[in-house]
């Protein structure tokens, strides 16, 4: 289908399609530029990102779509999605190392990086790609489990998809926000490693390891690379049969205890959701959240964890109880939400369960803004803006954000292109939107003035 890219297409720009609209210093990099490459590895080695997004595209919905009920047989829908995603990213190996999930590597099918996730403290690590999340909280994993391990992941969007990001990022410098709307049978899938031993977690034995380049600050820089344990895979399709949010979400678990050959295949479904229950009373059995029992005692079911999602809503094992996998996904939008942020920053109680509903766990279109009106983060002048939703994309708001915060530190090519229009909070006054007539400097003290460091933390 395609060819190897090279590798100073694949690690310093854009390879084809959206770089030909592009400002030719604008160069996009696959892994941290500013982290580089750990001691003892070459450049050759180093994560290949795939930004050449297409701006049309033949490719069809999947069939499960069509042949696969997420209702009536929530395990042979996820199975089907997992199927997908995974045909022809298994495949391979170099110098006996397994090659999985090099997906410019794909013969069956393209799949695509988000742009801008390299930058940043959390930004893209040198080996794999992957990107910095919250560590673990105490009892999360299992009852009287330490907390405060690492967790990175990285995820892909299939061809539909990548459609949407070609009419985001046509111009990688200058984000057009005009149209953030994904087509039906938009795949999206991501992996999550976790720096937790299966002496910790004993469910991780055999795990599938990437080692990768997450101590990037070690005071011996011989020990920026460490091991990871695959805990985690994400999946989310834009289904039509979705109901008012127009998505579905799906979460599986590694397990050891699953009979395969290839340790990739040793999942166990978590459980599938379609909608928030935004209606469901506090004690109400929920319809848009299925929940496999099998797992109580394994990733739910002792006091520091008693379900998986608020409320018994669908969250997967490394994710923050008080919010659900919808939930988090449904506040996409930019700026991000100043009074919110992704997730609330405490659970409710019983009191405060309709409020909870009401302002959180609400359904949100395609196309719908969480939190219309809000302000950049430590932006002094306070401006309101109205925020621009990305239609469930936490990928896409990460990216922009990033990009914010590299044109703020003046990073390559930042030291000599104009400020993202879309960084500053009179653009988003503007009319019309995004035709900003503030002069450069001006705009740069506009830039300098939001806390975009805030940003960088890790989310979920």
């Amino acid at each position: 289908m395609f060819g190897r890219s090279t590798l100073v297409l694949a690690c310093i720009s854009l390879s084809f399609g959206v770089a030909n609209a592009a400002d030719s210093r604008c160069v996009v990099t696959s892994y941290n530029p500013v982290k580089g490459i750990p001691p003892g590895y070459a450049e050759s080695q180093g994560f290949k990102g795939r930004f050449d997004y297409p701006e049309t595209t033949s490719e069809l919905p999947p069939d499960f779509l069509a042949n696969k009920d997420f209702r009536t047989d929530w395990r042979g829908y996820m199975n089907a999605v997992l199927d997908y995603a995974f045909e022809g990213n298994e495949d391979g190996t170099e110098a006996g190392v397994p090659t999985a999930f090099r997906i410019h590597e794909n013969t069956k099918r393209n799949w695509y990086h988000g742009l801008w996730m390299d930058r940043g403290d959390s930004g893209r690590e040198f080996l794999h790609g992957l990107t910095s999340e919250r560590p673990t909280r105490p009892n999360q994993l299992g009852d009287g489990v330490a907390g405060g391990d690492p967790t990175w992941a990285i995820g892909f969007y299939n061809e539909l998809g990548a459609t949407t990001y070609a009419k985001v990022f046509k111009d990688p410098c200058q984000p057009d926000l005009s149209n953030v709307l994904f087509p039906v049978g938009t795949v999206s899938f991501k992996l999550l490693f976790s720096g937790a031993s299966e002496t910790k977690v004993p469910y991780l034995k055999g795990a599938p390891t990437w080692q990768a380049d997450i101590n990037r600050d070690a005071a011996d820089p011989t020990k920026r690379v460490q091991p990871l344990h695959l805990l985690q895979i994400d999946i989310a399709v834009r289904d039509p049969r979705a109901g008012p949010s127009g998505w579905v979400f799906g979460t599986f678990v590694y397990a050891s205890d699953v009979a395969s050959s290839d340790p990739w295949r040793r999942l166990k479904p978590v459980g599938l959701m379609w909608g928030n229950d935004a209606n469901a009373a506090t004690n109400d059995a929920l319809k848009e959240s299925v929940i496999n029992t099998e797992l109580e005692g394994v990733t739910y079911g002792w006091d520091g964890r008693p379900e998986m999602g608020w409320k018994g809503r669908l969250n997967g094992p490394l994710d923050n109880l008080i919010s659900s996998c919808m939930s988090c996904h449904g506040t996409a939008q930019f700026p991000r939400s100043e009074l919110l942020n992704n997730y609330p920053s405490a659970p409710a109680t019983d009191a405060t369960y309709g409020e909870r509903l009401r302002i959180y766990f609400r359904d949100i279109a395609p196309g719908e803004v969480f939190d219309p009106v809000t302000r950049f983060f430590g932006d002094n002048t306070k401006t309101l803006v109205r925020a621009v939703g990305l239609d469930y994309s936490l990928q896409i708001q990460t990216g922009l954000e990033r990009l914010c915060t590299s044109a703020r530190k003046r990073e390559k090519p930042f030291d000599v292109l104009d400020v993202p229009t879309v960084c500053v909070p009179s653009s988003w006054v503007a009319t019309p939107m995004f035709t900003n007539k503030v002069d450069q400097a001006a705009q740069r003290r506009e830039l300098e003035s939001v806390n975009w460091e805030a940003l960088d933390a890790p989310i979920r």
